[in-house]
């Protein structure tokens, strides 16, 4: 009897065993079975189309959203890492995580438009915002300064640059501050009459 008691305990040790083996395996093909990622440029351009849309009829910015465009711009320019496109998208991937108060992620990103895509048009707006972010969001005049600097001394003729100029007055002064710099500039300029019509 006891033999027989050790026997079934055995033989139900055995199944559980082969049952378990069994569920593992049928979720692993579950999740092999699961559709592939189309990473071709026509797939990965339809799925950045489909998040941007949704971007554009949202009436606000969430997170989620935000985050599933950057995915997508992120997926292009890893698949397609030499084509313009890729600039574009990484550049709005950063104003997407600026606007959702990633700022060390978008600084990361519009670095990364500056150093894959060194001869982008984009360049010297990614220095004015990586600096606008530095100085407005993270508080460090310091790389603020060194960014507004790079976009001065690089591109001296970009209309930028003396958005930049402007930009590095105004480093570390409080709203305040601003406020009576422009109120003393005015005071001080010589008022224009204009001529009365005949």
């Amino acid at each position: 009897m006891k033999k027989l008691v050790m026997l079934a305990g055995t033989y139900c040790l055995i199944m559980s065993v082969i049952s378990c083996g069994n569920k593992q395996q049928g979720q692993t093909q579950t999740i092999n079975n699961a559709p592939a990622k189309d990473t071709s440029k026509a797939g990965l351009l339809q799925t950045v189309r489909a998040v941007e849309a949704k971007l554009k009829t949202s009436p606000t910015l969430d997170a989620y959203t935000a985050n599933l465009a950057i995915s997508a711009y992120l997926d292009y320019a890893k698949y397609y890492p030499t084509d313009t496109l890729s600039a574009a998208f990484l550049f709005n991937a950063g104003g997407l995580a600026s606007s959702t108060a990633q700022y060390p992620r978008a600084i990361t990103l519009y670095q990364n438009v500056s150093s894959k895509f060194p001869q982008s048009r984009l360049i010297p707006e990614c220095l004015l915002v990586e600096g606008f972010i530095y100085d407005n969001n993270l508080n460090d005049t310091a790389n603020a300064r060194k960014k507004y600097n790079e976009l001065v001394e690089k591109y001296p003729h970009d209309s930028l640059a003396i958005q930049a100029k402007q930009a590095m007055k105004f480093l570390g002064k409080t709203p305040d501050e601003i406020g009576k710099e422009f109120e003393e500039q005015n005071k001080t300029k010589p008022k224009e009459h204009k001529k009365a019509k005949a």
